[in-house]
């Protein structure tokens, strides 16, 4: 009886960090996929960056404020379904209360709006606001993208 206790609790820690190594496995298999880089608020850069590689340029106009903007950033983008289509782009994100010049060259009326174009700034198509949940919208933004390829 009196090894009954010690017995129990040993066998607890070992569940214990069975748990935690599964945990761990899984969390490094999560954040196994690299990143899209994006450039943030230097559309020069991204559209040398274009020309370079011969990609189009997917630019999210956003603000701070608005909750879509937000949630594409932190809910949609950083997933793989969308890093894998993500990545045939120069990936430029424009701050339009910082940069509002660049929400009025390309007429942007609400946010958020991704715009799509060549390496010259001309716009191949648009998509304003967020439709339906990240495995409804992926359809939409891989249409949008095969556009400009």
């Amino acid at each position: 009886m009196k090894y009954l206790l010690p017995l129990s609790l040993a066998l607890i820690l070992v569940a214990c960090g069975g748990a935690s190594e599964a945990q761990a496995e899984e969390t490094t298999t999560v954040n196994s996929t690299t990143e899209a880089v994006w450039i943030q608020d230097d559309y020069d850069a991204a559209m040398a960056l274009a020309a370079e590689t011969g990609k189009p340029v997917f630019i999210d106009m956003y603000a701070d404020w608005c909750g879509p903007c937000r949630m594409l950033a932190d809910e949609y983008f950083p997933r793989e379904d969308y890093q894998e289509v993500l990545e045939q782009c120069v990936l430029l994100k424009i701050n339009i209360d910082n940069y509002p010049q660049y929400a009025q060259q390309y007429r942007v009326q609400s946010i958020p709006t991704l715009i799509l174009t060549d390496a010259n700034g001309t716009e191949f198509d648009r998509i304003t606001g967020v439709m339906g949940s990240p495995e409804e919208f992926l359809p939409m933004i891989s249409q949008f993208i095969a556009q400009g390829l």
